[in-house]
Parts: C-alpha cells; structure tokens; sequence
C-alpha cells in the first residue's frame, strides 16, 4: 500500500505541560509532513491533546445541519416521515463511533441531547416554549442518546468478549473467584487504575465498570440482539 504525502499530517499526542521541545520531523516520498494539532481519521477528529472537544463540536454542528434541512423540506409531512428521517439522517451522525468519544462531562453530554431535543420538536411540530420536551421525548419513546452510547459501548464488550468483533485486548483479564464481588457474575473484569479523567472515562475503564455492573441473565445472554435488548430496556 502507498500513501499520498499531501494526505499524510504528523499528530504529536501528549497531554504534558512542557511538551518536548525537540520534536522530530517525518518525512513521506521526500516530502516532509505537515504538523497538525488536530486532524479527521475515518471521521473522527483526533487532537494533540487526546480531547473530543473538536470532534463533538463538530459533530453538532453536522446534525444541526442535517436536521434543519429537514425541517425546511419536511414542513408538511407526517409523523412518522419525520421520524424515520430524524432516525434515517440525524441520529447515525451523532451516533457515529460514539463508542470511542462518549462524553462524560454536562456540557458535551447536554450538547448532544440538544439534538434530540430538537429533533422531537420538529417531528411533533411542537415549538411553544411552554412545551415540554421531556413529554415530547416520553411520547415519541425515544430512548436518551447517552442512554443510547452506554448500549452501543457494552454492545461492543460483549462482541469482544465472545470473539465477534476483531479486536484484541491484552487489558481485558477476568476477576480471579477470591477477588469477585458477592452481587457480581461470573464474566466479571478486573477494573483498570486510572490517574486522570481522560483515561477514567475512555471506553475500556468506562465500559469494564458498566459490565460488571450487569446482571448475570444480562452478561450471559445467548445473542447480541437478545443482550443489547436486556441492556436497553428499563430496569
């Protein structure tokens, strides 16, 4: 395989305070790349500074745009259309590789409900601000997208715990019997120590904690779809 040097960027990744201050040139075909601070792969933005920031800004305002298309060529249309367009062209934007970004702070987190909310408005044609949202939400049966994430993240575990998905994980070590909890199953994991936030809610540390927090029905379900179906549910 070949690489085009214009496509190619050079991305430092560090959280330091004093960064090195030789930092290395690379060069691709004769061609030296071009450090960046930030930079798309397969859609989703990476930082130098390992932060989702970017990538959630600009994958709000993707679906701001995508929806308010919408709602300008949507104006009349039934209920359902609308909701099978939101479904159809919004909600796989915000939902894309949620996996590795999912926020954990308010900001971001509200920011992406912002969407939905939206959302509901236009489909049910409710734009009095006396109207609830939450209502909206309940009628529409509309699930939370960080509700949504947390399926999607442990979705994802139990791909990699039952070899359906080709990830390799050496991080990923079962809890020995003496060490498992009373209430916990058997597919427990041992939890991994974290010294910052960025790492405390990246997705194995994250996930791992969600896991062992299932039911043993849950974590022992016979199929994806019946284990994301026990996850998604209401307790």
């Amino acid at each position: 395989m070949s690489f085009h040097p214009d496509k190619c960027y050079q991305l430092p990744l560090t959280r330091a305070r004093k960064p090195p201050i030789a930092n290395p040139s690379y060069t691709l075909h004769g061609h030296t790349l071009a450090r960046v601070s930030s930079t798309k792969y397969l859609g989703v933005t990476l930082q130098t500074d390992l932060s989702w920031r970017m990538h959630i800004d600009n994958t709000y305002s993707k679906a701001n745009r995508t929806l308010g298309f919408l709602r300008r060529n949507l104006r009349v249309c039934s209920i359902k259309t609308k909701e099978l367009a939101y479904k159809a062209l919004v909600r796989p934007i915000v939902e894309y590789a949620c996996c590795v970004w999912d926020p954990y702070t308010d900001a971001d987190t509200n920011k992406i409900e912002k969407i939905q909310r939206r959302a509901a408005r236009f489909v049910l044609n409710r734009h009095r601000n006396t109207s609830s949202v939450s209502d909206m939400l309940d009628e529409l049966q509309w699930a939370s997208l960080q509700g949504r994430r947390r399926t999607t993240r442990l979705a994802m575990m139990y791909k990699i715990q039952h070899d359906l998905a080709c990830v390799r994980c050496d991080a990923l070590k079962p809890v020995s019997g003496s060490r498992r909890s009373r209430r916990g199953h058997s597919q427990q994991l041992q939890d991994i120590t974290c010294r910052t936030n960025y790492k405390h809610y990246s997705f194995l540390p994250r996930t791992i904690r969600d896991w062992n927090a299932l039911p043993t029905d849950t974590v022992q379900s016979p199929s994806l779809a019946t284990f994301v179906s026990r996850v998604s549910s209401p307790a």
